[in-house]
């Protein structure tokens, strides 16, 4: 891996984690943390919707989740850009990710997170 590479995807870590920010006072990337409003989001790229055992997930999220809907990358970059067109009437509510730059660092900074 060359040195520019290493040096983007170090920058673009921070700038994730950075974004993660604005999650944190809901959500956490410790899978040991639970109790908070939202649930935790360790592991959540890839995982259906409303799937972490033991949350109690809006009526919204969990029939989007009992009809397929998956954070991929693609559906949580849909997701962060505007909520309420993924899930209408979610209980989530956060302004939306207008750059693509942004969306992409923070997607994969929950990527990492496991």
């Amino acid at each position: 891996m060359g040195t520019a590479l290493v040096m983007a995807l170090v920058a673009a870590t921070a700038t994730g984690e950075a974004l993660f920010q604005r999650c944190y006072a809901c959500h956490s990337l410790n899978p040991a943390e639970q109790g908070l409003q939202g649930p935790n989001l360790a592991g959540d790229v890839g995982r259906r919707a409303a799937a972490v055992k033991g949350f109690d997930y809006s009526p919204a999220m969990r029939a989007a989740g009992d009809r397929g809907l998956a954070w991929t990358e693609a559906e949580l970059d849909r997701f962060l850009t505007d909520a309420q067109a993924v899930v209408p009437q979610t209980s989530m509510f956060t302004p939306p990710l207008r750059d693509p730059a942004d969306r992409a660092a923070l997607i994969a900074y929950l990527k990492g997170a496991r």
